[in-house]
């Protein structure tokens, strides 16, 4: 039977992956802490008196700023700790919701991407809205056949990281996952509704780790299977946990 073999949030948009073996789900909610924050790219329409989804563009993002792949990120529950070293350095530690601590971390940033810095740098937080590239709360899910069927098709391993997925499921055939758009679907125990395909940006031509482009993902999709799509957007339907090794099903 499919099942699920990781588990991934991003608590800054843009920034490393912060693997978990475990995670509570909300109905109708994204995972939690998954793009929480995102570094505002010098000024933008975000509003901090009515806080809401903004356009990517105007945030770090791998599309734009590959080198921020090199970054390792880890974030604490208990006491809201986010550290991120870069190539094994000496980590910086942050509290992201204490803009006091922030600026070790616009430091690194600076002298990691430089002349893409457009202005003063700044964490922003919507507490109803993650700063995914939707405005809908949903969770990302990624079927680990695909990302192999795609790596015969291109002659290089992919991680399925470079995705940048939520979920990650093995057991399905390649590109199985596209048949249940508007089916619900059994996590462990709960129960989800799958939306939509995800139509992949060049944030994905981005290698994990090496922070460069090593090779165009969304043009190698195109060129072998006539889209851009990998991955699907899924609506939780019902609080529940879920784990490392649930079952994947249909409902």
């Amino acid at each position: 039977m499919p099942q699920l073999t990781a588990i991934t949030r991003f608590p800054v948009k843009g920034l490393g992956p912060d693997p978990l073996t475990t995670v509570p789900l909300r109905a109708y909610q994204t995972l939690p802490m998954d793009r929480a924050y995102a570094i505002e790219n010098g000024p933008s329409p975000f509003d901090d008196a009515a806080p809401g989804h903004v356009k990517k563009k105007h945030f770090l993002m791998l599309a734009g700023q590959a080198e921020l792949a090199r970054l390792i990120c880890r974030y604490t529950e208990f006491d809201g700790r986010y550290t991120v070293s870069l190539d094994g350095s000496t980590s910086i530690a942050v509290t992201l919701d204490d803009a006091d601590t922030h600026q070790p971390l616009f430091d690194c940033l600076q002298a990691l991407v430089g002349d893409a810095i457009r202005g003063p740098l700044r964490l922003v937080h919507a507490p109803d809205q993650a700063m995914t590239d939707i405005p809908q709360p949903q969770i990302s899910l990624i079927n680990a056949a695909s990302v192999r069927d795609l790596s015969t098709k291109v002659g290089q391993s992919l991680d399925p990281v470079r995705f940048r997925g939520n979920l990650l499921i093995d057991g399905l055939s390649p590109w199985e996952e596209f048949e249940l758009v508007g089916q619900e679907v059994r996590i462990g125990g709960v129960k989800c509704r799958v939306e939509s395909r995800i139509r992949r940006c060049a944030a994905t031509s981005v290698h994990p780790g090496k922070g460069e482009r090593d090779i165009d993902v969304p043009a190698a999709l195109f060129e072998h299977y006539g889209h851009m799509d990998c991955g699907l957007y899924l609506t939780v339907l019902e609080d529940g946990e879920i784990a490392l090794g649930d079952p994947f099903s249909l409902a």
